[in-house]
């Protein structure tokens, strides 16, 4: 804006005018901005923390030596997933076709139960034999056995705010068998399923046929979770 003075100088008359500017000010607010992406699907084996386990393991039934093959009604019997070590599966939003949790061994179709010192071993997936995986079908060292896993018979559970188990089924009972079924689904999500999902599998059974006059010792096989986006 303009403003004008009058000032008076002997019998002169001076005028003075002076002009005040607008003064311009930055807005004050601030526009922010956040971006949340998908993440990853992944399986782990968790406890009821959500803390991944160090070193999973299960414990099938002990069994006593025998002359015959202990198969059906007497194979050795356990459990897969408990309540400390959970077999978890968690969608990101990266899996929005569906997907699929499966369990195979470590090192493949050939691996064998070994024993510590890796010089006994018995087979996980061979079920040749009138009495399944009581006759060796193809390693000639008479040592076939095979895993049965029932996801099943194992308790499905939903972990996260908006989880729902509907179109999330749990895998029948299978049989490894080397060449034919050398993965086993534990977990099967349709595309209807929750985009976003987390939950986890216990109490899924196992039973391993034992071949007949199988050294005494202790044996280990190693397994491997796999989630895989369909």
């Amino acid at each position: 804006m303009t403003k004008t003075g009058l000032l008076k100088k002997g019998t002169a008359l001076l005028f003075l005018t002076f002009a005040m500017g607008a003064t311009a000010f930055a807005a004050n607010n601030s526009n922010l901005t956040q971006s949340i992406t998908s993440g990853t699907l992944a399986a782990d084996i968790l406890d009821a923390s959500r803390v991944a386990v160090g070193s999973p393991s299960a414990a099938l039934s002990s069994k006593t030596f025998s002359f015959d093959c202990q198969h059906t009604g007497n194979a050795s019997t356990g459990a897969l997933g408990s309540a400390s070590q959970r077999l978890y599966i968690m969608n990101p939003d990266a899996a929005d076709n569906g997907w699929t949790l499966s369990i195979a061994a470590t090192g493949g179709a050939t691996t064998r139960w070994a024993n510590g010192g890796a010089t006994q071993f018995f087979d996980f997936n061979d079920p040749t034999g009138t009495n399944p995986g009581c006759t060796d079908g193809g390693d000639a060292d008479n040592s076939a056995g095979q895993i049965t896993v029932d996801a099943n018979a194992g308790t499905l559970t939903a972990d996260c705010g908006s989880c729902v188990t509907t179109n999330v089924t749990k895998g029948s009972s299978a049989a490894f068998n080397q060449g034919t079924t050398d993965s086993v689904t534990l977990l099967n999500a349709a595309a209807a399923s929750n985009d976003i999902w987390r939950g986890y599998l216990t109490g899924a059974t196992l039973s391993q046929t034992i071949p007949a006059e199988q050294v005494p010792d202790n044996y280990t096989l190693n397994l491997t979770l796999t989630s895989t986006a369909l």
